[in-house]
């Protein structure tokens, strides 16, 4: 800081200490951030920044992210270094009032954007398209007087335990339609609440759960052809029938439901508690649903079918790969072909075409 008066860019702040560093943590309106960071430290040679080079592809979808949450969206604090002169003046002498004051850039420093120019990037292009964000805030965190190497310890630094939240626990937190249909059938059902994981995707071998709630969301997106706003509170009920029922009838879910095995005993042994056979499971259920009054009645054929990965004339080069399970679209498909046949579902076109391009790779291998 300097002693000095300046003129520049002035924002209402809060001083802070951490490390015996001061920082400080003002309110900036979305629409001042062009002025405060004019630098785009990417022009500059990889060991003269402090930052990563910006990657457009991710703006359109965190911009997209503001815009079609503009009631809802919620961002962190950006942080950014002061290089040059800077000016901060509490708003009297007590100890409480030493913290609180105004923060003055002097128009000649230079601001480095060290966590959060993706989120910088994106506001910038929701803005066009829609002025009225530019008298929200965003919260940015000021340090002051650091060198380039200090710079760059901080990027290093706030970034060397990222955790992205799990799959799982996202939708379960999430308040789009899909999500509200898949966690209320768990919640509101006290079998499901037993099997269904609501925060792992990744089940190890001593989870007791079957499925997670990312691999049952999937699958009840595969159960319905469209889930929005207006009918996912009818689907609910529906949903849950249907996966309360497929329960009861797979004997192994009811043996996981009954704490007679674990979860991940079934996942060691069969293909029936991963989310490629759960989303199969969806596909058939769609059809099921749409097509057949006594679907019920149809799907006790689904306790006779070998589940086994072992099985290789119903699930190898389907979704077991040299004994490992393989989750991708076609192996999704495929599985649902071969449960189909079980429950003698006719494949429509598009069905025996897939399984015409399996047979026949089949045979070349």
């Amino acid at each position: 800081m300097t002693n000095k008066l300046i003129s520049g860019t002035s924002f209402p702040a809060i001083k802070g200490i951490q490390a015996d560093t001061e920082f400080y943590t003002v309110m900036c309106p979305l629409k001042r951030l062009t002025k405060v960071f004019t630098f785009d430290e990417g022009t500059l040679p990889v060991n003269e920044r402090a930052q990563r080079i910006l990657n457009p592809d991710r703006i359109p979808e965190i911009s997209n992210y503001i815009l079609s949450n503009r009631d809802s969206y919620v961002f962190s604090a950006l942080t950014a270094c002061i290089d040059g002169d800077s000016e901060f003046t509490p708003i009297g002498d007590t100890k409480h009032h030493q913290r609180i004051g105004t923060l003055t850039i002097d128009e000649d420093a230079e601001v480095y954007i060290t966590d959060g120019q993706h989120r910088n990037a994106a506001i910038l292009e929701a803005l066009k398209q829609d002025p009225s964000l530019g008298e929200e805030s965003i919260s940015v965190v000021f340090f002051v007087g650091k060198s380039l190497s200090e710079r760059q310890k901080i990027f290093k630094d706030l970034n060397l335990y990222p955790v992205k939240t799990d799959s799982s626990l996202s939708i379960t937190y999430d308040d789009e339609p899909d999500a509200m249909l898949s966690k209320t059938i768990v919640f509101e059902s006290k079998i499901l609440i037993k099997l269904i994981h609501m925060e792992k995707s990744n089940l190890g071998p001593r989870s007791k759960k079957l499925v997670s709630h990312s691999a049952l969301n999937k699958a009840t997106n595969e159960l319905f052809d469209t889930i929005n706003s207006s009918t996912y509170k009818t689907q609910i009920s529906i949903a849950k029938e249907f996966w309360e029922h497929l329960v009861h009838v797979i004997p192994a879910w009811s043996l996981v439901l009954n704490d007679k095995v674990s979860g991940g005993e079934i996942r060691e042994e069969s293909i029936h508690a991963y989310s490629v056979t759960f989303q199969a499971l969806g596909i058939v259920g769609n059809w099921l649903l749409k097509s057949d009054p006594n679907w019920k009645e149809t799907t006790e054929a689904l306790k006779n079918i070998n589940w086994s990965r072992a099985n290789k004339k119903d699930w190898d080069g389907r979704c077991v790969v040299n004994g490992a399970m393989r989750n991708s679209s076609v192996a999704t498909k495929l599985t649902a072909n071969r449960i189909k046949y079980y429950l003698q579902i006719p494949l429509n076109e598009k069905e025996l075409n897939e399984e015409k391009k399996f047979k026949q790779l089949q045979k070349s291998k």
